[in-house]
């Protein structure tokens, strides 16, 4: 039996979590965590916080590690974390830890190996469909930002990643509202463009909320007081489906569409209704296309804990096909 420790590092909380695959392959969660990340002064002491008395077990036991963290990860070894107030060097961790298999990997990698998984997963669907298993699945996903992540089968069962920083790209806005909402947006956040990050997430709902009603409010107070036909929920709702349209475009997503990010899982109205179906499939070539892919919700916070474990174990299998320890 092997086993695989998981971490997802978040601005406000890691998770870490001890999983094992048996002999038959199966995996299986049997321990999880959760810290406070400010709790931690580094990485080095996050790990020695989870390994107090306590549900991880020892490192001599480790046989995988897998650190999903937010932030662009270079060389496969350091990475700086968004909302973070340290940065990530694993070189020291696989020198202490020898023969373990030590894998860094951005959160929405972590995100994006989930979606194999969907049916250990809590999900709930937005759009029926038919996925075809030879195309590219993708996860789009509100939190602080705007994540995005595509996912290829490969040779062997392996997987693909195809990381993104599409929260980045120009946002697009139509008609008289849309426009008004655009300059609104402008002159409030001082942005050079519009983007994914300051429209379709937590911070972005907040925008919205104050240009339409004036009033503002934290997303957790919003979500209380707006209802699924309020006009922010029509409108966030369009936005999100409009990057989860585009997104499935760009990569040809028929394998599947996944929403994570806390902003609707915590909040399942906001992407689960008409007007979310009607935006994701609004296309003059490719409606057709579009609504036959099936858009599913994640709804577990453990989707990134699950997708770490699931990455761990397909390079497992891979370092072992070519002989690399």
């Amino acid at each position: 039996m092997k086993n695989i420790i998981a971490v997802d590092i978040g601005g406000t909380n890691s998770r870490f979590a001890h999983f094992t695959i048996d002999d038959d392959g199966a995996l299986s969660c049997v321990a999880r965590l959760k810290l406070k990340t400010a709790s931690a002064s580094s990485l080095d002491d996050l790990i020695d916080k989870a390994l107090a008395p306590g549900p991880i077990p020892a490192v001599a036991d480790w046989d995988t590690v897998v650190l999903a963290v937010p932030g662009a990860v270079k060389e496969n070894t350091r990475a700086s974390l968004a909302n973070v107030p340290w940065d990530v060097d694993v070189s020291g961790l696989r020198a202490h830890l020898g023969g373990t298999g030590i894998f860094l990997i951005n959160d929405f990698v972590a995100q994006a190996f989930a979606c194999p998984l969907a049916k250990r997963l809590e999900m709930e669907t937005v759009q029926d469909g038919v996925a075809d298993l030879r195309a590219a699945m993708a996860v789009v996903g509100a939190g602080t930002g705007l994540g995005h992540c595509a996912l290829l089968a490969a040779d062997g069962g392996d997987f693909l990643a195809l990381p993104s920083e599409a929260g980045h790209a120009a946002f697009p806005f139509y008609g008289k509202t849309e426009t008004a909402y655009r300059d609104f947006l402008m002159e409030r956040t001082g942005a050079e463009y519009p983007y994914g990050d300051i429209v379709v997430s937590g911070p972005g709902l907040t925008h919205l909320h104050a240009f339409l009603t004036g009033r503002e409010l934290p997303p957790k107070d919003i979500v209380a007081r707006i209802t699924p036909e309020s006009e922010t929920t029509i409108l966030f709702a369009r936005f999100y489906a409009r990057a989860c349209r585009n997104y499935a475009l760009t990569v040809l997503a028929l394998g599947g569409l996944f929403i994570a990010g806390g902003v609707a899982m915590k909040n399942p109205f906001l992407v689960v209704n008409d007007h979310f179906r009607k935006e994701f499939t609004e296309s003059g070539h490719y409606g057709p296309m579009l609504k036959q892919i099936p858009v599913s919700l994640m709804a577990s916070e453990d989707s990134g804990l699950w997708g770490a474990a699931n990455y761990g174990m397909t390079k497992g299998k891979s370092r072992q096909r070519t002989g690399n320890r």
